[in-house]
């Protein structure tokens, strides 16, 4: 399976990851230009963020029907992605973001990873 990677929908950069760390993020999934479910957090190229453990969150949708939503000829329907840094309350989340045709493969600086002590 390819990756899914998108463009922000403010400033029109990709939003990459390494499918093990990411860019922050914050994604909207649409249906008819409404938000049916939002996830925040790092990149993890295959349209959803990692938790704080690393682990990738899946939507509460089932995965085929998401992918029907970011494949329908409707841009109300599919994934509205923004980089945390470019979200505003402003902005506009009513059309789905458009693919990033490198598939979120490039350069970018990743955030440090939180110390945890060892007890």
């Amino acid at each position: 399976m390819g990756c899914f990677s998108f463009l922000c929908k403010k400033c029109n950069r990709p939003i990459n990851s390494t499918s093990s760390r990411g860019q922050r993020t914050i994604l909207f999934l649409l249906k008819d230009g409404e938000v049916i479910e939002k996830m925040q957090g790092e990149y993890d190229s295959y349209g959803r963020v990692f938790d704080e453990q690393g682990k990738s969150i899946y939507w509460e949708m089932d995965w085929s029907d998401v992918c029907e939503l970011m494949f329908d000829p409707n841009e109300a329907n599919g994934i509205c992605a923004y980089h945390e840094r470019c979200y505003t309350r402003n902005s506009q989340v009513v059309t789905r973001s458009s693919d990033d045709r490198n598939q979120g493969w490039g350069r970018f600086k990743l955030p440090p990873i939180p110390f945890k002590k060892e007890r």
